[in-house]
């Protein structure tokens, strides 16, 4: 299926540069029951027209739309655009997120992530390692003295982020999950820690599924703030907290 998910980043990168309407403009209600901003629903639509034109045998559980039955066996898990706000405001950091499983983040077997931004293409099939624009990425090897995380922070974060974070010598926070996860997946960052105090604002699996195997298929752990593996079923209104870390050194320092 990699071929259909890379048909499906081109036709949603290009739908969001040839965005001339108020990408802002709300335009409905999500899955969840959140606002829907235009280019959110561009970007869906650009998955839609092509695996109809494909006639791909795949459901689609989408942040947008919830779930769609197309009589397939496996799920199309995507986020249209994970970072919206990101996009909004004008900040380079947001992507398209899609995944293919069956019912839960542990059965994925397939995740792409792509940088709306850059182009960077994130690819990882389960047992077969994860890659950038086609070259094999690795974690990051432990260093105690040059840990960098990317920390979920703001009014809506866990007390507990803010101690995180003063354990790394540098922190960074892109705000779009899946791009996030590929920073430990690459190498980039040491850890991702994401603690909400607000229902609501926690992860569903649209917008980590295909981190979640990209980071796996790198030599990461992707863990619930137990430490144990994370799995989520692929549900719209299932959420959840995590810790992506490249190495389980990484989870013990934050303890």
């Amino acid at each position: 299926m990699k071929e259909i998910l890379l048909e499906l980043a081109e036709a949603v990168q290009h739908a969001v540069a040839e965005l001339v309407e108020d990408p802002a403009e709300v335009v409905g209600r999500g899955a969840d029951g959140a606002p829907s901003t235009r280019i959110d629903r561009v970007a869906e639509a650009a998955v839609l027209r092509v695996l109809d034109y494909e006639d791909a045998p795949l459901n689609v559980l989408s942040e947008e739309a919830g779930f769609i039955d197309r009589g397939g066996d496996s799920t199309l898990v995507l986020d249209p655009i994970d970072g919206t706000h990101n996009a909004l405001r004008g900040v380079p950091a947001y992507s398209v997120s899609m995944a293919i499983g069956r019912s839960h983040l542990a059965d994925i077997e397939e995740g792409l992530v792509r940088d709306l931004v850059s182009g960077a293409t994130y690819y990882a099939a389960k047992g077969q390692g994860a890659k950038l624009n086609g070259r094999p990425i690795r974690v990051h090897a432990y260093d105690p003295k040059d840990l960098l995380f990317t920390v979920y922070l703001g009014s809506n974060a866990h007390p507990d982020a803010a101690r995180v974070a003063r354990l790394a010598r540098r922190v960074r926070s892109l705000g779009a999950a899946s791009l996030d996860l590929c920073l430990v997946a690459r190498g980039a960052a040491d850890l991702y820690y994401m603690h909400s105090a607000v229902a609501n604002t926690k992860l569903r699996a649209v917008d980590i599924a295909a981190g979640t195997l990209i980071v796996r298929e790198a030599g990461g752990l992707v863990l619930d703030l137990g430490g144990r593996d994370l799995d989520l079923p692929l549900e719209s209104k299932a959420r959840t907290d995590l810790v992506a870390v490249g190495d389980r050194r990484g989870w013990e320092a934050i303890q």
